[in-house]
């Protein structure tokens, strides 16, 4: 139940002011469904879904366009990165043309090229704040819809920072006034190009920001940084804000690209030089910074570009490359010694040789899958207990179905796992998600001992591409 404490904001709980200051974190989320891949060749998103669920998405029908700008009016040049927000849009960054992209499948058919489905969310050029993104490479976002980008100058052109957006007035970008703010500019990044590379920016559980640095020029140090907004003025631009949280070891010349943190706070970092390899690291003596003792190598391989690294709610890691093949692959830690080194740790999720259709991995965003919650989970009869799913985006239908309790998990392609008991089981109600992207079920307990015990639920919840199982929930009924 702790994590249900995540949907606050969207529920009309009010964050302190300390929290509201900082970055609340929302990713990665604690279920995930399908994953957008966005390609720099196509021009476009792809989407990804196992739909027969055997660990893979190289079967038929498993790679479908998202949105293309053959199809779409927006037209890209060199999409660079894609984030999945908690209201259920997609954000598309390109780091040639300079634009914020937003994207949202309102009709429900799997992609997001029909009219008012899409559009230029930020725009480098004709912004109201005249801020210059050149260069972006990566994009967050936190509980309250803000988005965070790591931004890399071009040139002359912009400057290396964390750009925050945010779309204060509801008119679908964040182009007016007060919308964009420089929320952290890169200390010793001016200048030639190289002094800094901010390529990916996360959010940690402890409510900052941390970013992946790539400066080649040695100015700046290689690693990954944090952001602490110390003084809650909205930003991290004063003096002890921006700190060095890990120096991975180098090897030859490394290049720290992609960057992604999961909910025990295990920072994953890759480095696609010379060195091929993955590095994972937790802060457990809550130093601020990673030492020696808490760093290890997670994964390395032969020749690999790798543009991403993704998080499932399984815990495995994905690593997106652009090699030959083309590929994600997936990474677990099945012993529990910390790394993916050993036998069948390591597999193909996706492989442009094998799949249906073959896409250019450039970066990668985990879908958020429909969550069940009952508050109150225990509730005396002739009570009301609500069961709310939170679905993956506003409008999605949601079924919710009462059982006689959990049973024995089974994989039901390609809808997801059952985890309610089958064998008396009932529909107790439907709807559409709200504009929060939150069904709520009012479930009136009747006053009668014959209530009394433990009950299974679940919802089935998405459009017409896509339906997928909620996580079950017990509700137990009290005398």
């Amino acid at each position: 139940m702790m994590r249900s404490l995540l949907l606050a904001p969207f529920v009309g709980v009010t964050l302190t002011t300390a929290v509201a200051a900082q970055v609340p974190p929302i990713v990665p989320y604690p279920r995930t469904l399908d994953m957008l891949v966005v390609d720099s060749t196509y021009d476009g998103v792809w989407r990804l879904s196992d739909q027969n669920q055997d660990g893979d998405y190289n079967d038929a029908l498993e790679v479908v366009s998202f949105y293309s700008d053959v199809t779409g009016s927006v037209v890209l040049t060199n999409p660079t990165c894609v984030a999945w927000a908690p209201n259920g849009t997609t954000y598309l960054g390109d780091s040639t043309i300079d634009i914020v992209m937003a994207l949202r499948d309102q009709n429900g058919d799997g992609d997001a090229v029909d009219a008012g489905e899409h559009g230029v969310f930020f725009h480098s050029a004709t912004n109201a704040n005249a801020i210059v993104m050149a260069s972006i490479q990566g994009i967050t976002v936190d509980a309250l819809g803000r988005l965070f980008c790591a931004v890399s100058n071009a040139g002359t052109s912009g400057q290396d920072m964390i750009l925050r957006l945010e779309d204060q007035n509801g008119d679908g970008d964040a182009d007016d006034a007060n919308e964009s703010l420089v929320y952290c500019l890169i200390p010793n990044g001016a200048g030639a190009v190289g002094n800094s590379i901010p390529t990916k920016v996360v959010i940690g559980p402890d409510a900052n920001l941390y970013y992946s640095e790539v400066g080649t020029t040695l100015l700046v140090t290689k690693g990954v940084w944090k952001l602490t907004d110390g003084n809650l003025d909205g930003d991290c631009n004063d003096a002890g804000e921006v700190t060095l949280f890990w120096a991975p070891p180098f090897g030859v010349s490394p290049f720290y690209w992609s960057l992604a943190v999961d909910w025990a706070g295990n920072f994953y970092v890759t480095d696609h030089s010379t060195n091929e390899q993955v590095w994972r690291a937790r802060d457990a003596d809550n130093s601020g910074t990673i030492d020696v003792s808490e760093q290890q190598l997670y994964y390395q391989t032969l020749a690999s570009t790798w543009w991403d690294v993704v998080l499932r709610d399984d815990g495995t890691v994905l690593l997106g490359e652009a090699q030959s093949p083309d590929r994600w692959t997936a990474c677990k830690d099945l012993n529990a010694d910390g790394d993916a080194l050993d036998l069948n740790e390591a597999s193909q999720a996706y492989d442009s040789t094998a799949a249906s259709l073959a896409i250019s991995v450039r970066g990668g965003s985990m879908m958020r899958a429909p969550q069940l919650s009952l508050q109150p989970p225990i509730v005396p009869i002739g009570q009301t207990s609500n069961l709310t799913t939170w679905a993956s985006k506003p409008g999605d239908l949601t079924v919710v179905v009462l059982s006689v309790g959990l049973g024995p998990n089974f994989p039901l392609a390609p809808w997801g796992t059952v985890e309610i008991d089958v064998s008396a089981f009932t529909s107790i109600g439907l709807g559409f998600a709200d504009a929060a992207g939150f069904f709520t079920l009012p479930l009136a307990l009747p006053n009668s001992p014959s209530a009394i015990g433990t009950w299974g639920v679940q919802s089935l919840s998405g459009d017409s591409f896509r339906l997928f199982l909620s996580n079950a929930s017990l509700l137990t009924v009290t005398p």
